[in-house]
């Protein structure tokens, strides 16, 4: 313990008293306010910047529904938010219901895990404000990726079920969710209930757990005049759903006109 203690204060002396920084003194994350009750969760008012937070679950628990709500909001704020679908199964249409800016959104299709975490890394580093990653990446590109978002400060959110030990192991904050029960009116399935827990938080103490309500939009109308609602069971917290910024009325072909260019400037990463 003496020789540890001399080296330290050898380097210090050589090199400055900022050359070593011990981990409690550094910093916190910037935060990014998402204006969802996993903010609360964070425990330093939003998803960290510069770090890999994790939402995991097995089957149907709310995990994608809470992504989508928090890519919409970040397609609201971002001038590029991103998506790295590595097995095709993303659809843009699947937004509709939150209200995103769909000029500001690019989805990259990853055929690959290899393509995946080149271009997620490439990304970070080039300063995307935020990346929706959907699955997992090889573990020697988790180094850099860390590195270019640490710099670049973008906001990074991975969706899987359940992620490797690598994986897991980069990650700064992590939520597991798992549906507690169905919610039923009238004989009709219309949303679900589901436990959000911090299961690891290297930003600040862990703050428990929350209970999710999701809705599902439901009737004769079109899907583009329904809005998902996630929000908190407990009342004394605001809702998941943020204010829509984009009014009603777009029509479908000025849709689809969007969802193609999304498509081609993907095409091209």
């Amino acid at each position: 313990m003496q020789e540890l203690d001399a080296a330290i204060n050898s380097i210090r002396v050589r090199f400055g008293s900022q050359a070593l920084t011990r981990a409690a003194e550094l910093p916190p994350p910037q935060p990014w306010p998402s204006r969802t009750s996993i903010d609360r969760l964070t425990g330093i008012g939003g998803l960290p910047r510069g770090r890999l937070s994790l939402l995991t679950g097995s089957g149907t628990c709310g995990k994608f529904t809470l992504a989508l709500l928090l890519l919409a909001g970040a397609t609201r704020e971002f001038a590029h938010a991103i998506v790295i679908d590595t097995n095709s199964g993303f659809d843009p249409w699947a937004l509709l219901p939150f209200y995103p800016e769909l000029s500001a959104l690019t989805v990259v299709r990853a055929p690959a895990p290899e393509i995946a975490g080149e271009a997620m890394a490439a990304l970070a580093k080039a300063g995307a404000g935020f990346i929706l990653l959907m699955g997992e990446v090889p573990e020697h590109w988790l180094g850099p990726l860390e590195s270019g978002a640490n710099r670049s400060g973008t906001v990074m959110v991975g969706v899987i079920d359940a992620p490797g030990r690598a994986f897991a192991h980069a990650s700064s904050f992590s939520v597991g969710l798992s549906r507690t029960d169905w919610i039923w009116e009238r004989g009709q399935l219309v949303g679900l209930r589901a436990s959000a827990r911090c299961v690891k938080n290297r930003v600040a103490p862990p703050l428990g757990e929350t209970e999710l309500e999701i809705r599902y939009p439901l009737g004769t109308k079109s899907l583009f005049d329904h809005k998902v609602h996630v929000s908190e069971v407990s009342s004394h917290t605001p809702s998941l759903v943020s204010p829509a910024s984009q009014a009603r009325g777009q029509t479908r072909g000025q849709t689809r006109g969007q969802s193609w260019d999304l498509y081609q400037a993907s095409a091209v990463v």
